[in-house]
């Protein structure tokens, strides 16, 4: 029997499947008392249908063999209404199809059907980063990022992605800021018995730098476009492997090792507040932790969601028995609805976050990587490269934020779906707890508009927060 946490067990009772999009249609009713024959036009009454053969329409690049591992009703077994409808659900979050509907036709004899998935293709070579910026010390800066999530058509994912700055404003001989990451996943591999087992492995090169005065007033940052700024100059070079397992169709429990060499080097420390600069080793060091991550997710569509809900839990350890400089641990929760809270088109997005130990700042939480924007210096990062004069990282994290999204279109084309969103949240954040906040991020609240397009490339967000970022 299928275990199902609270959250999934409540979509199988569901009597309509999710739709993907406004425009997608539902699949018809499949109970197992009355079952639609597709092309006879009649309903035959039958108490119990076994499934003689599950057939996929509409495959042009991925292996039937792949899409059959993800559905939850097999050859033989007797015509359930729930599994069928989580099996689209989970066919729908693969991101390899912009629509899947399910059917049953006439079997070869009395008492069997056949169920057919209907599908349509979507493209999996997509942009998944495209960012580009301005900062006072950084006049320009961007990057791209490129992701095949169904790579020969068995569902491997291959990724990259760069972020390039050049040379820090008043320094032309500073080397240039910029940060190279690239990945392999596969997030179902099939091993005999077993549940599905995933796999994945990544590499990372970043340099880049970050000021160190302590104050946004600071007079360096003013005198010589920041060329006697105070700043640590780092490297980080590295990987990460992930093994892990799926305990249910929408779950996935991982553990992932990784390790980077880091150097990085002080200049000019003495101009700045002291105890202000990012806390990391100096010279070479080793970063060496072990993640433990349990994820989940039941939304209905990555675009648009209307059903179900994404949680992350996880915890980092970092110590001396795994090779590490730093003995450090970390914990991060995450927790996101879909557009359907108190029967609106309302979304919740919670994060709570903790560091302990020595963790270098890139193991800290910034704050405005979680805010839309933030009043003062801080921007949020890039692939993790900080282009602000804002160098705090905190120990201790809090946000929570409230979005409602206006469905706009739905429809063929380039722009294939669009919709509105309206956002509001508010991030705490210390470096000690029950510390208060500084005068880089004093007020906690930001807000935005954001106009949100699906197209075959990607999903793209055009934010006025962000926006506004640039010029606070």
């Amino acid at each position: 029997m299928l275990a199902l946490p609270p959250a999934l067990l409540a979509l199988a009772l569901l009597q309509q499947a999710p739709s993907p999009a406004p425009d997608a249609a539902s699949p018809p009713e499949v109970t197992p008392g009355v079952v639609s024959h597709a092309g006879n036009g009649d309903l035959t009454a039958v108490r119990r249908y076994r499934v003689e053969r599950v057939e996929f329409r509409g495959l042009v690049h991925t292996r039937a063999d792949e899409v059959r591992r993800h559905v939850l009703v097999a050859e033989g077994d007797i015509l359930d209404q729930d599994r069928v409808l989580l099996s689209r659900l989970r066919l729908l979050q693969l991101g390899w199809f912009s629509r899947v509907e399910a059917r049953v036709a006439r079997g070869s004899e009395r008492g069997l059907v056949v169920l057919v998935f209907d599908v349509v293709e979507r493209n999996t070579l997509v942009v998944t980063d495209l960012v580009f910026g301005t900062t006072g010390p950084q006049p320009f800066y961007g990057g791209l990022g490129l992701s095949q999530q169904n790579f020969l058509g068995r569902g491997l994912g291959l990724s990259g992605a760069f972020v390039y700055g050049g040379a820090p404003l008043g320094r032309p001989d500073d080397p240039s800021r910029f940060a190279l990451r690239g990945g392999f996943f596969a997030p179902d591999v099939a091993v005999g018995r077993l549940p599905p087992l995933v796999f994945g492995f990544s590499g990372v090169f970043l340099r880049g730098e970050e000021l160190a005065c302590g104050d946004p007033a600071c007079d360096a940052f003013s005198a010589d476009h920041y060329a006697g700024a105070p700043r640590i100059r780092y490297q980080r070079t590295g990987g990460d492997l992930t093994l892990g397992f799926r305990p249910g169709p929408f779950e996935r429990v991982s553990g992932t090792y990784r390790y980077e060499r880091v150097h990085a080097t002080g200049v000019d420390l003495a101009l700045g507040v002291p105890g202000a600069a990012p806390p990391v080793l100096p010279g070479w060091s080793n970063d060496s932790a072990l993640t433990l991550s349990y994820e989940i997710d039941t939304r209905d569509d990555f675009f648009f969601p209307t059903e179900g809900v994404r949680g992350l839990a996880q915890v980092t350890l970092g110590s001396k028995l795994l090779g590490s400089d730093y003995e450090y641990s970390r914990y991060l929760l995450q927790l996101e609805t879909a557009y359907a809270l108190f029967g609106q088109r309302l979304r919740f997005q919670s994060a709570l976050g903790v560091a302990q130990g020595d963790a270098p700042f890139f193991d800290r939480f910034y704050a405005a990587d979680f805010s839309y924007f933030a009043v003062g210096p801080a921007l949020g990062r890039a692939l993790e490269l900080n282009f602000s004069t804002d160098s705090r990282y905190d120990a201790f994290l809090a946000m929570g934020g409230l979005e409602y999204g206006v469905p706009l279109w739905s429809r063929g084309g380039f722009f294939q779906r669009g919709y509105v969103a309206f956002g509001v949240r508010g991030v705490w954040s210390s470096q000690t707890l029950g510390g208060g906040r500084t005068t880089y991020s004093k007020i906690p609240f930001s807000a935005d508009v954001a106009l949100r397009l699906d197209t075959p490339v990607g999903t793209f967000n055009a934010s006025l927060g962000y926006a506004v970022d640039n010029f606070l």
